[in-house]
């Protein structure tokens, strides 16, 4: 009877790792990842604050990461200024794409956590966060220029922990919650989010799933067909804050926010607010 429950328990478990599977798109793209970053995030990597060795580092952890959504066959660090994606095909084979991948610190934060025991006392915890600002890019279809996927400025904290009444936070080395927040970045980008309804909301998993695979063009146009309208209106009240220098503060608000429903949620509020008129 035990042979028949532990031969079903792993019929089912490869049951269920053969759906998952079906579900996250196999690597197909074979990339050169360049990296381009700053020394700080490479001194990070080891307590001697070692360029060298924390680029062996680094390396080690992209390709961990992003083997997850590309056949990544060569890293390097990316020097110098910019380039167009003709610069760095000259230096990789014919059948390579040159993947881009640009990431900056964005300065400190701090992440609060509230506590709450059994009878009701509460705590305050606060931790440091690092901000994250992460780019991604690869060539067109054409080849002429790279089409960026922005993921924002993201805050990373390793948070706090209650021992009885106190609250600590977990990591207040600054060197390691740098590197952490670092890795962290590449582990949220090259996971696929799974939980999105394929048939409630399409174009959103149609979205994601170009966007695990690097297919930013796509990622464009679906954006673009998704929130045409509203992009419009975000231009029309970009153009109308930048044509009055009294109007600038309304423009860095706007720029504080960003997704362009939390954008056209604040232009909405001017329009009630008599501010500004369509």
């Amino acid at each position: 009877m035990m042979k028949k429950l532990v031969l079903l328990f792993c019929f089912i478990m490869l049951a269920f790792n053969t759906v998952y599977a079906a579900t996250t798109p196999e690597p197909t793209k074979k990339v050169v990842l360049f990296y381009r970053v700053p020394d700080t995030i490479l001194q990070c990597q080891n307590a001697d604050e070692d360029i060298v060795a924390g680029a062996a580092e680094l390396e080690k952890e992209l390709k961990n990461h992003y083997s997850k959504r590309f056949i990544v066959q060569e890293i390097r660090r990316a020097d110098g200024e910019a380039a167009p994606p003709s610069t760095y095909q000259a230096t990789i084979k014919p059948n390579q794409i040159p993947f881009i991948v640009k990431i900056d610190l964005a300065g400190e934060d701090t992440a609060v956590q509230q506590y709450q025991n059994a009878f009701g006392a509460k705590a305050t915890g606060y931790a440091p966060a690092i901000n994250i600002h992460l780019i991604e890019a690869l060539p067109n279809a054409n080849g002429t220029t790279f089409i960026p996927y922005d993921y924002g400025t993201k805050s990373y904290s390793a948070g706090t922990f209650a021992v009885g009444r106190s609250v600590y936070a977990a990591q207040t080395d600054p060197r390691k919650n740098v590197k952490n927040a670092v890795r962290a970045s590449f582990r949220d980008a090259c996971q696929l989010n799974d939980k999105i309804n394929k048939y409630a909301n399409p174009l959103a998993y149609d979205f994601e799933n170009a966007r695990f695979k690097g297919e930013f063009e796509k990622c464009h146009e679906i954006y673009q067909k998704a929130y045409g309208p509203s992009i419009e209106r975000v231009k029309k009240f970009e153009t109308w804050c930048n044509s009055d220098p009294m109007r600038q503060g309304y423009l860095n608000g706007l720029n504080t926010l960003q997704s362009i429903d939390q954008k056209i949620t604040y232009i909405n509020q001017m329009i009630t607010m008599k501010i500004y008129q369509e």
